[in-house]
């Protein structure tokens, strides 16, 4: 009885009864600290790869399989054997959304010691890469001022670089662009001019005389229209007697300089800028209506005419697109080295004229004003405003414009404020248009791509 008290109260050994039972918890504590570490560890690398592997399968210029692609970029997931992976694509012409989910059950050390084998680790990403569709007019002052300084070369060179940077293998599925080319007036050339109704008095050029209810985009029938007649104002053999190589006399361009539409061929509009000669007068607020004109989803039958005709891709047949159209960036660039010119039109519109190569048919007595400045400019605001009004982006260069020259320095302040925003004016002192152009064609990108 006094052996067994004397057992009762004997404390030795107690800690080592303690650990005995302690030790499966700690163990457990201890060693599942270090499997959650494991765990975030083996989280964080299949989230990174899975992050840039969806980043690089949604990109447009991805042309291999989206599991190949992610494949490549997960390998240097250490454990990336034992991934399962799963996919969800929606690729468009335009659109690249890709879901990539990886799912790995991570093996554990000390866990399994309360019956957990494996931590499941789930890692997801979605890129979204968005290329809008573009719908762009330019529009390109050939006047007779271009001569000065050089200009005109540099213009050429400029807006071919802009072309092709804007219409390129990766952009051209979804980029359509409009040239307009303006002088005095704008050629619609020969075709258009014929296939949209145009009554014709001449064969010399393919000119229409608007109207100012036509600055507001309002619809009307070419034929309702007077063809332009074939003059000119300071091209005469009294201000010229002789004109510059690359120069034609006329108010309205020659066909040559017609304008093209709905162009995604990077070759055949650099071609046509390349062949541009100039021409009289600076009629932007004409160039802007058609510029805007060509943007308008009003349009849209005349363009499907033209694609069975064979003028236009049939990829474009639901071009243009409605204004505001979510995924459509409709753009208007404008370019111009003066200030706005009065209209003129011929005093006798059914006067003869000779050859078209015979510059000196034109005389001075033949034109009379049509518009003043003061109405020219209001029309050319009218436009900046309509456009705007239909979330069109406006970007304009003043090429050269004088500080000094009241009716230039007025100019520079029409394209600030005809331009969407201060920012997308471009006032060029030399002859480096190009760094305008590129500054607009990257900014243009810039807007259109969503990630």
């Amino acid at each position: 009885m006094h052996t067994f008290k004397r057992l009762l109260q004997d404390q030795q050994g107690n800690v080592a009864i303690i650990v005995a039972f302690l030790i499966l918890p700690m163990l457990v504590l201890a060693g599942g600290a270090t499997d959650i570490a494991r765990y975030e560890m083996f989280r964080a690398q299949l989230q990174d790869g899975v992050d840039r592997a969806v980043l690089a399968s949604a990109s447009l210029t991805q042309r291999e399989d989206v599991r190949e692609t992610a494949e490549q970029y997960l390998k240097t997931v250490d454990f990336i054997g034992g991934v399962d992976l799963d996919f969800d694509t929606a690729i468009s012409l335009n659109q690249r959304k890709v879901t990539i989910t990886g799912r790995y059950n991570m093996p554990t050390s000390f866990l399994p010691l309360i019956g957990i084998e494996t931590l499941p680790i789930v890692a997801t990403a979605t890129a979204l890469e968005q290329q809008s569709n573009i719908e762009l007019s330019l529009m390109l002052d050939i006047s007779g001022s271009m001569n000065d300084n050089g200009k005109f070369p540099a213009l050429k060179t400029a807006a071919t670089d802009f072309i092709r940077t804007m219409v390129t293998p990766e952009t051209r599925d979804f980029t359509t662009v409009n040239m307009v080319p303006y002088a005095g007036q704008v050629s619609l050339g020969r075709a258009y001019f014929n296939d949209w109704g145009g009554i014709r008095l001449h064969q010399n050029s393919s000119c229409v005389e608007l109207i100012q209810t036509d600055f507001y985009l309002a619809n009307f029938r070419l034929a309702d229209r007077q063809q332009a007649p074939h003059f000119t104002r300071w091209n005469s053999s009294t201000d010229k007697p002789v004109l510059p190589a690359n120069m034609n006399p006329g108010w309205c361009p020659s066909e040559e300089t017609s304008i093209t539409l709905m162009s995604n061929n990077a070759n055949a509009l650099t071609s046509k800028i390349a062949g541009m000669r100039m021409h009289d007068g600076t009629g932007t607020a004409i160039a802007m209506v058609w510029g805007l004109r060509f943007l308008d989803p009003a349009m849209r039958p005349r363009v499907r005419d033209a694609i069975a005709k064979g003028y236009i891709n049939s990829e474009f047949y639901d071009r243009p697109a409605d204004f505001l159209t979510d995924g459509t960036l409709k753009v208007m660039v404008l370019m111009t080295d003066g200030a706005i010119t009065e209209q003129y039109t011929a005093k006798n519109p059914n006067a003869d004229v000779r050859t078209h190569n015979n510059w000196k048919y034109f005389y001075d007595p033949i034109w009379k004003r049509n518009l003043g400045s003061g109405e020219t400019k209001q029309m050319m605001n009218t436009v900046c405003a309509e456009a705007k009004r239909r979330g069109v982006v406006i970007f304009t260069i003043g090429f050269q414009l004088s500080d000094s020259n009241t009716s230039q320095l007025a100019m520079k302040n029409d394209l600030r404020n005809c331009a969407t925003s201060s920012a997308h004016y471009y006032d060029v002192r030399g002859l480096d248009i190009a760094s305008a152009f590129r500054a607009i064609a990257s900014n243009i990108n810039s807007l259109k791509l969503t990630q």
